[in-house]
């Protein structure tokens, strides 16, 4: 009984020397693919910045459009600033459209404009000539279904 005691921490060390080594005490099949340990997670894709997008916020008021055709950028009592959509580039997660006097950029994480119970799935922060306007931005289908502003 003594040598039998003595001996299973033995036998315990060799079934975990062996499970690390990549041997199965259980006869594992050979040619059976299993990912090394090392090996990097999947990551999922990134966020989704294809198509159209329709952009508003709050104090003051604005609103933005980003479709494949322009960007424009509508504020109270201003004429409405256009310019051309030459393509998102991604920064990071980080989607951005334009350049010089108008930037577009969109963050995805979720956002409310504060105003109405739509639901936004991105954070839009819309830069033109040096001011910073904030608000929220979504795909205009992810729209329809939600309460008017």
């Amino acid at each position: 009984m003594l040598r039998t005691l003595a001996a299973a921490p033995f036998a315990l060390s060799l079934v975990l020397a062996l499970a690390g080594c990549g041997e199965s005490p259980m006869g594992a099949s050979e040619g059976a693919s299993t990912a090394p340990a090392d090996a990097p997670a999947s990551t999922p894709p990134g966020p989704d910045f294809s198509g159209d997008f329709q952009l508003v916020g709050t104090e003051p008021f604005w609103g933005g459009r980003i479709q494949e055709d322009g960007l424009t950028l509508s504020r109270a009592g201003q004429p409405d600033v256009s310019a051309a959509n030459a393509g998102v580039k991604v920064e990071g997660d980080v989607g951005v459209w334009g350049v010089g006097g108008l930037v577009f950029r969109l963050h995805p994480e979720p956002c409310t404009d504060g105003m109405s119970d739509r639901k936004y799935d991105y954070r839009a922060e819309v830069t033109i000539n040096g001011q910073v306007l904030r608000g929220c931005a979504s795909p205009p289908l992810g729209l329809e279904d939600q309460p008017r502003p």
